[in-house]
């Protein structure tokens, strides 16, 4: 594996940045903390990847799901996608949780509305982020791994971007765009999500094309050599696309699950014992619906999954409220309900974890709203 220099630190934080210390709106004891979040663009399915044991999924699903014997338990009402065997060991070690269920305020089911929501969560004509208010609020450094800076980053507190050589030069959230453009055209939109199935194929396969495994993998690692290096950023983000899986989901979505799994462990590796300061939020922009479609995969949907890992974490838990899979409780008739707030959590995480004051959660990073969920992260 390629190392990242020194110099290659300070091109990619610059010298501002990287010289300068963390200021005074940590609260005590909570400078070293670090925080990635990680934005799954496309919608995640959740149900696929923390599957619940609710009788009712056996009618919704057929094609997309795993068999029973293949899951990984959880002994508490779920259990995970075979492809996720790093993070179940993570669950076991109480390093990683889940918010199932969960949701921004947006409603409808567009990509491009949908992310933008999530990484703004405010008034997105502004088009600043909340991860770079929070960066802002901690008169710290912000660093994205990948070729622009994501929305969620933008904004006046200090946040840069750096990609890595192996990133290709196609980009999967402009085909999940032409995908959700594509909705309403069956003769475009199924030549597109064949040819997507079988590019994501190729990956899982071990074929030597770049593809999304290999580019998670070394965004995980340049993001975690930068952040553990000396005075380097306390927040870090990825943004890891492919995630609209409409048909024939079973096998693409399973090497999009590896690749994840693999990029946390990578995360882990590289951060050493800065590990057990970490927070990893990962989540998508929405969710996908409860049933599957005619193509075996699944469209649209509301309420998501939050993915929680790191040694900050307080693991081995599935948190917050689980609506059901009962036809009166799906959201619309046709998605997962969304019980538990976004917003709520990621404020929870950064009062708890960074320490963060409520009154500037609610006035400065995330205005005008005031729930937290509380108990994720180790005090």
């Amino acid at each position: 594996m390629t190392r990242l220099t020194r110099r290659m630190m300070l091109g990619a934080l610059g010298a501002t940045a990287i010289t300068s210390p963390l200021q005074v709106a940590y609260a005590d004891g909570a400078q070293d903390r670090k925080l990635v979040f990680i934005i799954l663009r496309g919608a995640l399915d959740g149900l696929a990847a923390l599957i619940p044991d609710d009788r009712e999924l056996s009618d919704l699903r057929q094609a997309t799901l795993p068999t029973k014997s293949e899951r990984l338990q959880l002994h508490n009402g779920f259990s995970l996608h075979p492809s996720l065997t790093s993070l179940h060991q993570l669950y076991q070690d109480g390093e990683a949780g889940f918010v199932h269920a969960a949701a921004t305020p947006y409603r409808d089911r567009s990509h491009f509305d949908g992310q933008d929501e999530l990484e703004t969560l405010g008034d997105v004509s502004t088009r600043d982020g909340w991860l770079n208010r929070a960066v802002r609020v901690l008169a710290g450094s912000g660093l994205a791994v990948g070729y622009s800076l994501p929305l969620a980053l933008r904004g006046s507190g200090a946040a840069s971007n750096w990609s890595p050589p192996v990133f290709t030069d196609a980009s999967e959230d402009l085909l999940d765009r032409l995908q959700d453009l594509y909705a309403e055209q069956p003769v475009l939109l199924e030549p597109l999500t064949m040819a997507r199935a079988t590019s994501i194929e190729d990956v899982s396969m071990g074929r030597t094309r770049p593809g999304a495994a290999n580019q998670y993998s070394a965004a995980s690692k340049a993001l975690g050599q930068l952040m553990r290096a000396e005075n380097g950023p306390n927040i870090g983000m990825l943004s890891f696309d492919g995630w609209d899986t409409h048909a024939n989901q079973a096998g693409p979505f399973a090497a999009r699950l590896r690749g994840l799994d693999a990029a946390l462990l990578d995360l882990k590796s590289e951060l050493g014992s800065d590990w057990s300061k970490t927070t990893v939020i990962a989540c998508s922009e929405f969710g996908r619906t409860a049933a599957e479609n005619g193509s075996r995969g699944t469209d649209h949907g509301t309420g998501g999954l939050m993915i929680l890992a790191g040694g900050a974490v307080r693991g081995g838990q599935v948190f917050g409220d689980w609506p059901g899979l009962k036809p009166r409780h799906l959201y619309e008739g046709r998605d997962l309900a969304p019980a538990n707030d976004i917003t709520a959590a990621l404020k929870g995480v950064l009062r708890d974890h960074l320490g963060v004051s409520s009154a500037v959660l609610n006035a400065e990073v995330f205005p005008g709203t005031s729930q937290f969920m509380s108990g994720l992260v180790r005090a």
